[in-house]
């Protein structure tokens, strides 16, 4: 229902107002004329016995209520509040509709038969003044660095929506490159393994042929791996491997990567390896297996080669000719064509080397061709044409961008000296970088401190770039390492950007659950409590209430050793979230008065909006399913959703490998929430063969809030 068809009813025949009728009626037309929903404005509309403010919300009442004082003052009206309870007993249904559900009625104070009048002219005046007001709206734009942070944060979060969003978003902005884009389209799928989408975008051919980052040749053999073999419903990974003509389809990329960082990567090149009978990077590819589960499952590739040989097998031939270099270069045998160089240096073969380095990225040799390409320069024996000298070019930059570690890169990125590619190299060569885990206290430290000092400097954006990557190394040192100081770290590093998006949001939040679960001292619990605290009180708003409700369900169901400081923290956003209660979801009402009484405070009466509670009369009767390792998961949604609706059961499974039980419950449940923070793989794995992720509730934010923000979520759509 809108103000346009609701106001008669409310107003009733304005007959009553005798003389003031006709002012009174234009009074009416012209605030319903110019009302706008949803954007906290007000009207002053006659009401039973007065005249009446009516807003949305409580910010609507405050900017009225300031209004009429300063136009009619406290000599000529008196603005008294009208209780929610009355106005629900009595408003009319159509207004009711409308939203504008808070009221305050204005009193006159002066009496006589020209007070009336007086009053009326006065609020004349102030419609007058407000209505014909152009209201301009501040846009604030994000960067073209936070709109990429952000697209990552998205990804490292799983929130698929959002990163899709985001992603279009960079497109229409204009600032990067097609050819980054389609690298940013491949890292989105990838991310939520759409395998089968990737492979049938129109450029998949012409990126396979050109010069490429060497984390899109990664994500390019996944690709083949999940949609060649594991995809192609045959039994045998060999017999999918010539059924798919993956070698054809694929050769020179499987040859490309000598050891790929992925395990299906490697799988996929083991296969290639046997097609070549290329023995010495079987054993490689044996050897760079992360685990001895791996190693079994590529062992029992080669033993099934032995059993069932394949006859059309040609082994590779390797020569160090320079017809041999550039039939090697083809075939995608970068490895080779480097090895072959290096063992003997010729002018010749300087061009396909060159090549060679940067398509394969081979940061480690680098150095050793650009040393020996110097001293051919200093014989007069370079000869390059113009795309080599490019290639010289792109491998010199190579060559000083270069870093051995985190720590290098922190140092550098804090030096005075401005480095626009440092957050490219972060993302090219950190995967081949020693974990942060594995430093010592003393350079864990210099690292901190780098980190710190850059993030006012001339690399400030960088680091911002990189923080999707710097989330993952604090959570792997948390996990590994009793030392929280890098986690911190990263905690000041979130807590300290501009544009506190709603991705950097549920990324700090997410890091401060991992951080809590540690179990930090005193003091930096304190500190990094006070921090959070500070985070809220620069982005208290509605939109950021439930991020406030994630971290005061972290701060009192983890581990704490300051409890005065945790009580003090959670108590003191409780208060500050209520201020914004007219505006909050039915959801965010009860979290928020269920902390209140868990936090021994008096409880609200939870006055929930209609439209709110239609939502959730979904799950009426309907078997809500939860698939989580966290403890009360199920006892959580049971109370919470009690409160919301008539849930008709709430089963939970924590199976932590593919069992009957949790395939049964992915199947028969209405409404699935799949807890991706707290599972393992081979659970998941079970349950997509079941049901596909579409149908799948996958909570972006941590915690049991978590869980039922995407519920909500899941609802609304």
């Amino acid at each position: 229902m809108n103000v346009q068809n609701a106001w008669p009813e409310l107003v009733g025949d304005l007959a009553r107002f005798g003389a003031l009728t006709d002012r009174i009626e234009g009074l009416v037309e012209s605030q319903v004329a110019h009302y706008r929903s949803k954007e906290s404005e007000w009207m002053v509309l006659p009401w039973t016995d007065g005249l009446y403010l009516f807003s949305e919300d409580n910010e609507g009442q405050r900017r009225g209520r300031e209004l009429v004082l300063a136009f009619l003052g406290p000599g000529v009206v008196s603005i008294e509040t009208v209780a929610d309870g009355r106005l629900r007993g009595v408003l009319p249904q159509a207004w009711r509709d409308t939203g504008l559900i808070h009221a305050s009625q204005l009193r006159r104070v002066q009496m006589g038969p020209e007070a009336a009048p007086e009053m009326l002219s006065r609020i004349e005046d102030l419609v007058a003044t407000t209505g014909g007001h152009v209201r301009h709206r501040l846009e604030i734009a994000p960067t073209p660095t936070d709109l990429l942070r952000d697209f990552r944060l998205a990804i490292l979060i799983r929130d698929d929506d959002a990163a899709r969003a985001l992603f279009e978003t960079i497109r229409l902005s204009g600032h990067v490159s097609a050819e980054n884009l389609r690298y940013l389209r491949l890292e989105h799928l990838a991310a939520f393994g759409r395998w089968v989408e990737m492979r049938a975008l129109p450029h998949i051919n012409a990126l396979l042929a050109s010069r490429r980052p060497r984390q899109i040749s990664e994500t390019l053999l996944e690709m083949a791996w999940w949609t060649d073999i594991a995809g192609s419903g045959l039994l045998s990974p060999q017999e999918a491997f010539r059924s798919c003509s993956t070698n054809e389809s694929f050769g020179p990329l499987m040859r490309s990567i000598s050891i790929p960082r992925t395990r299906e990567g490697r799988a996929l090149c083991l296969l290639a390896a046997m097609s070549d009978k290329d023995t010495a990077r079987q054993q490689q590819l044996l050897d760079g297996a992360q685990n001895w589960e791996e190693r079994s499952q590529l062992e029992s590739l080669l033993l099934e080669a032995l059993i069932n040989p394949d006859r059309e097998m040609v082994p590779t031939s390797k020569t160090t000719t320079a017809d041999g270099m550039a039939e090697a270069y083809r075939e995608g045998r970068f490895a080779d064509v480097i090895a072959d160089f290096l063992r003997e240096p010729k002018a010749d073969c300087v061009e396909l080397t060159l090549a060679a380095v940067l398509d394969a990225a081979a940061f480690d040799a680098a150095p050793q061709v650009l040393s020996i390409l110097r001293e051919f320069d200093g014989r007069g024996e370079l000869a390059l044409g113009r795309r080599a000298l490019r290639d010289l070019e792109e491998l010199e930059r190579l060559v000083h961008d270069s870093c051995v570690g985190w720590r290098e890169w922190a140092s550098r990125v804090s030096s005075d000296i401005r480095w626009p590619d440092a957050a490219a190299v972060a993302r090219g060569q950190s995967p081949s970088w020693p974990s942060v885990s594995s430093l010592d206290a003393r350079h864990l430290s210099d690292l901190c401190d780098h980190l710190l000092g850059a993030v006012e400097g001339v690399n400030a954006d960088q680091v911002r770039a990189s923080l999707d990557l710097l989330c993952i190394q604090a959570v792997e040192v948390l996990t590994s390492a009793p030392s929280s100081d890098f986690g911190q770290t990263v905690l000041v590093l979130l807590s300290e950007q501009d544009n506190f998006s709603e991705m950097v949001r549920l990324a700090y939040l997410d890091l401060f659950y991992a951080w809590l679960e540690v179990g930090p001292s005193a003091g930096e619990y304190g500190l990094v409590l006070e921090q959070s605290h500070e985070i809220w009180r620069r982005i208290t708003s509605p939109v950021a209430v439930s991020w406030a409700l994630g971290v005061i369900e972290a701060v009192t169901d983890l581990p704490c050793p300051d409890v005065d400081r945790r009580v003090g923290l959670a108590v003191r956003m409780v208060v500050d979230i209520r201020q914004y209660y007219s505006r909050l979801t039915l959801r965010e009402r009860v979290d928020t008065e269920s902390f209140a009484g868990e936090l021994g405070l008096p409880v609200l009466v939870i006055d929930d909006p209609p439209t709110d509670r239609d939502l959730w009369l979904e799950l009426n009767g309907k078997l809500v399913g939860i698939y989580s390792l966290m403890p009360r998961a199920a006892t959580y949604l049971r109370s919470r959703l009690a409160q919301l609706c008539s849930v008709g059961e709430v089963q939970e499974n924590h199976d932590t490998v593919a069992t009957a039980a949790l395939r049964g419950l992915a199947e028969r449940a209405d409404f699935l929430i799949v807890d991706t923070w707290h599972s393992t793989h081979q659970a998941t794995g079970a349950i997509d063969v079941v049901r596909p992720r579409e149908r799948q509730i996958l909570p972006r934010q941590r915690g049991m809030t978590g869980f039922l923000r995407a519920l909500e979520e899941a609802l609304d759509r």
